[in-house]
């Protein structure tokens, strides 16, 4: 029997091979490297199609594992192959037809009659490359946007690799691939986004977390969720072992979901992606400079926010800011400021986050002089609230919804704010020297301190009912410091409470610490 050696680096995401033709069509699997390599490209995982594919890799390699053959024969690679087609199925609450779970499982799914390795490759490929070039049949939102499936794209050139690796090709990471085109397709071009608006995508937030998980949480527990993963959202990708908790979703409620989850563990690594802004783009590069000279269209809302520090803009943008303004505490833009951030950002009503108190006038100022666009002030007096308060968003609501939910959000969070002081002071009783660390609870002097952790620790201690910690750190937070910062809350608040790290960048304040 013709044996074949798989080594599947996850980290890159593609198939490598190191022996010659006559050499990898006999000899032993490495199965032990190839369950690893698995169980990383699980961890590494990223979006809906990602994880399904390290899902179908992790199936491959446990099935092979479970064999306890020394060697891997066509008959069991066979096997492996379904049993990956279903364990990623398996993850995915609905399964759609017409995306890569499709094409994994047709490509696999008859009784090849050959004990060649190599020929086996050929075959899957084929298949697989058939059923892809069927997708827009079956995905009319594949058709519309004249393209096949990107994740079974992804899927049929990784069997391209294995394959050619197989008959002893040499394959150049920079070559164009050759696959056939579907009637009407082009399977090499870019979707066509402008086909598509807002009302397309049913849930504004894509969330992807990894936890390791509790071994006192039961599957039963965790098996539980799906129900409620199905009513808030879609593209639900669930994936759990004895170690780690993977989730993929789409929602509008991203933050209630990874506070749903955090009874499951440790939270290794979250994304959270506005995948209406992430339409914007791809809309706005593919139509490109050809409208230059044309009046941009107005859209219906706008969201714009004041802070400081990279980390911060960063942080804004991604939850789906249009504009962040650059100010903040001793940093006050004016009225023209967030005028010109406005007009910039067309629209027909605009939300301001100030997120400082000293910024809610000069916002209102801009709000009054403004005639042809409506604009909304939240009145956030924190970095935290204007985070949660944009957390709390959602374009189908009307404007008063939105302020009313945003303004609620807000009202759930505490910040607390670490400086150091510049002089002398006594303020309600509390004594202050030169140069100690003062904790501010809501912007108000509560704490004192000679060190930042002892500092740090008197305010989180205050707060012992906290859930959610997020702690942003300053362009003066040494990384050591920062993480030391981290063991100590988490160590103060215990492991009841989930805590986050985001660096910010943010002057004036080292730490800034979001409680909820």
């Amino acid at each position: 029997m013709k044996k074949l050696l798989v080594v599947v680096d996850m980290q890159r995401d593609f198939v490598t091979g190191s022996l010659g033709t006559e050499e990898a069509r006999a000899i032993v699997p490495r199965v032990r490297e190839l369950v690893a390599a698995a169980e990383a490209m699980m961890r590494a995982a990223r979006g809906n199609s990602g994880v399904i594919l390290s899902l179908f890799f992790r199936g491959v390699a446990r099935a092979l594992a479970g064999a306890g053959a020394e060697e891997a024969d066509t008959a069991l690679l066979q096997t492996a192959f379904r049993e990956g087609a279903k364990s990623a199925a398996a993850a995915v609450a609905n399964p759609v037809e017409g995306t890569i779970l499709t094409v994994m499982r047709e490509c696999c799914s008859a009784d090849y009659n050959t004990s060649d390795a190599a020929h086996l490759f050929d075959i899957f490929y084929d298949e697989a490359e058939r059923i892809l070039a069927k997708t827009p049949e079956m995905l009319p939102v594949l058709r519309r946007a004249k393209v096949v499936d990107s994740g079974g794209y992804g899927f049929v050139r990784i069997l391209d690799g294995m394959r050619r690796v197989l008959h002893g090709d040499v394959i150049d990471a920079h070559e164009q691939p050759a696959t056939k085109d579907a009637p009407a397709v082009n399977v090499n071009a870019s979707a066509d986004f402008t086909e598509f608006t807002d009302e397309d995508i049913t849930f504004g937030w894509e969330t992807l977390c990894l936890m390791d998980r509790d071994p006192a949480v039961t599957d039963e527990e965790i098996e539980a969720l799906r129900a409620y993963f199905d009513s808030v959202g879609d593209s639900v990708v669930m994936t759990y072992d004895e170690e780690i908790f993977k989730l993929h979703i789409h929602s509008d409620v991203p933050v209630e979901i990874l506070e749903k989850t955090a009874f499951i563990g440790v939270l290794r690594d979250a994304k959270i992606e506005n995948l209406r802004l992430q339409h914007q783009e791809l809309s706005d590069a593919e139509v490109g400079h050809e409208h230059i000279d044309e009046p941009e269209p107005r859209k219906k809302y706008g969201l714009f926010a004041v802070a400081s520090g990279d980390g911060m803009s960063d942080l804004f943008c991604e939850l789906g800011a249009d504009s962040v303004i650059s100010g903040g505490q001793s940093m006050n833009p004016s009225a023209e400021d967030i005028i010109r951030a406005i007009t910039s950002v067309p629209c027909e009503v605009a939300f301001i986050l100030p997120n400082n108190k000293n910024i809610i006038l000069a916002a209102k100022q801009a709000a009054d002089i403004l005639d042809d666009t409506r604009v909304i002030v939240i009145e956030s007096t924190t970095i935290p609230e204007g985070v949660s308060a944009m957390m709390a968003f959602n374009s189908a609501r009307s404007p008063e919804e939105n302020a009313t939910c945003m303004s609620e959000a807000m009202s759930g969070v505490t910040t607390l704010s670490v400086t150091r002081a510049v002089r002398d002071a006594d303020i309600d009783g509390l004594a202050v020297k030169r140069r100690q660390y003062i904790g501010l609870v809501g912007g108000q002097l509560k704490f004192a301190a000679d060190n930042v952790s002892d500092c740090i620790r008197d305010m989180v201690a205050s707060f012992p009912d906290t859930e959610l910690c997020t702690v942003y750190f300053g362009s003066d937070a040494k990384n050591a410091e920062a993480e030391s910062v981290v063991s100590l809350i988490e160590e103060t608040l215990g492991s009841d409470c989930e805590v986050v790290s985001v660096r910010g960048d943010q002057p004036v304040y080292p730490y800034i610490i979001s409680l909820e």
